[in-house]
């Protein structure tokens, strides 16, 4: 566990804003920062969407670029499919989490980094749970695993 103190330090960040949510998303509606921080989110993934492809079909290798293509076209889908904010949010995070686990196992590949994130994913849905008062969603659980191995995909192929 001594590889992925990054990795786990931010899971203890999210496992910590995620009771926050409702509030930071109020904060920043307030501030009318809304629409900066929503376009920010869409530069992020524009971006490693861009860097993935024009590093792969220079170099001509149809497997990453079909990988590239998977990772961000889900990651898209998903950002144009649903209006909320929060949703998108935690999109973010989750790709985040993937990006930092395959930073952190590219030396030594072990299935540790896989079970974290999918672990990671049950917690955070688990703590809103328990603590914002909603009810546990299993397809939250399964969106935040897919952005996290989309992160995770995307982490492998920029490195």
């Amino acid at each position: 566990m001594k590889k992925y103190i990054v990795s786990l330090i931010y899971i203890v960040f999210l496992a910590a804003v995620s009771s926050f949510h409702l509030r930071l998303e109020a904060l920043i509606i307030k501030a009318s920062a809304g629409k900066f921080v929503l376009y920010s989110i869409y530069g992020i993934f524009a971006a490693f969407a861009v860097v993935i492809l024009v590093k792969y079909l220079l170099a001509r290798k149809n497997l990453e670029i079909a990988m590239g293509f998977l990772a961000m076209g889900m990651l898209f889908f998903f950002l144009v499919s649903t209006p909320l904010f929060l949703f998108k949010l935690a999109l973010l995070e989750f790709f985040i989490l993937g990006v930092v686990l395959a930073v952190e196992n590219r030396k030594s590949q072990s299935p540790v980094s896989l079970l974290l994130l999918i672990g990671a994913a049950c917690l955070i849905e688990a703590i809103t749970n328990f603590v914002g008062g909603t009810r546990f969603f299993y397809l939250d659980v399964w969106i935040n695993s897919l952005a996290g191995l989309s992160g995770y995909i995307a982490g492998f192929l920029i490195l």
